[in-house]
């Protein structure tokens, strides 16, 4: 159970080496820690619906293919996890970046059905992916990806596809068309302002799994307050056991947490950013590990400069 303690923000050295050595080791530690990916439950789960919506698909070949519609808040590490679950299936598969069985697209802003063929194809390294008709376009995307051996299309950003082409042209149409013609599932990863694009095409949510949305952690619910706590938990563990720091520290109480919890609004992959922006500022200090005070300045620093957070909780830790 976690111990409940006032922490105080104790006053700690904060003069910050900004030297080209430092920036050679901060940085070094700073893209370790990036590369490492916690396996955060939801995360877990949402690579288990890929993986079924894969091999459905793969024994379904030709024939009607479905969907995944996930929607999370932005910074939840939707992209992340997506990521992930790409070179989970190319580590498990032997394969490289040319031979990969899944496709991770990132989409631009406004995003029309025939933008969403020309990004298709230049991913997939067509040297004249803006060249035809839409139509044209989405036979050569259907022929390459068939070729290359695709088995599952994720499609992040999707609520840039909230574009049309012309008044008569809706993108979920041409998704839903996609999707009948047989040749790939789909994981559509998106922001709640996505939600638009499905409730508007009941027959496209008829070609879907049920919904996989990862809303924010809800901190008056304590099942979820749990899962929030071992995330930071092993966050922490992975940061030690990297050897980004020398030694463990002791964040893991319930005051720690109930300020983390507040920051990030119960966003998971905020609590990562914070985590970074704290992890540098105590590098350049050359602490042996991360303080509440790191995290104190990093919210000072990161988010309330960013509009992430209203105030800094961290502040009143040492008040009560």
């Amino acid at each position: 159970m976690l111990k409940r303690s006032k922490v105080p923000a104790k006053n700690i050295e904060m003069i910050e080496d900004f030297s080209e050595e430092m920036n050679n080791v901060v940085s070094g530690k700073i893209a370790f820690f990036r590369s490492t990916f916690i396996p955060y439950t939801k995360h877990v789960n949402f690579h288990s619906r890929c993986d079924y919506l894969q091999k459905l698909g793969a024994l379904n070949r030709g024939k009607p293919q479905m969907g995944l519609r996930v929607l999370a808040p932005s910074g939840s590490g939707k992209s992340t996890a997506g990521l992930e679950y790409k070179a989970l299936v190319d580590r498990r598969r032997g394969d490289s970046a040319n031979t990969s069985s899944v496709l991770f697209l990132p989409l631009k802003a406004a995003t029309t059905s025939k933008r969403l063929m020309v990004q298709i194809l230049r991913k997939l390294g067509d040297p004249y992916p803006d060249r035809g008709t839409e139509e044209t376009l989405t036979y050569r995307v259907m022929q390459y990806l068939e070729r290359r051996g695709i088995e599952l299309l994720i499609i992040d950003e999707v609520q840039h596809l909230n574009a049309r082409s012309s008044a008569n042209s809706d993108v979920t149409d041409t998704l839903k068309s996609f999707l009948d013609a047989g040749v790939v599932p789909i994981v559509f990863l998106g922001t709640d302002e996505g939600k638009d694009l499905f409730e508007r095409n009941l027959q496209l949510n008829g070609r879907l799994l049920a919904p996989f949305d990862m809303p924010a952690l809800d901190a008056s619910k304590g099942e979820e307050r749990d899962l929030f706590a071992t995330f930071v938990h092993d966050l922490c563990a992975e940061m030690h056991n990297r050897q980004v720091f020398t030694q463990s520290n002791d964040l893991l109480t319930e005051d720690v947490l109930a300020c983390l919890l507040e920051v990030s609004a119960g966003v998971i992959g905020r609590v990562s950013r914070l985590f970074e922006a704290a992890t540098e500022i105590a590098l350049r200090r050359s602490a042996q590990s991360l303080e509440v005070q790191d995290l104190l300045v990093a919210v000072d620093r990161w988010a309330l400069q960013q509009n992430f957070a209203q105030r800094n909780p961290f502040r009143l830790l040492g008040a009560a």
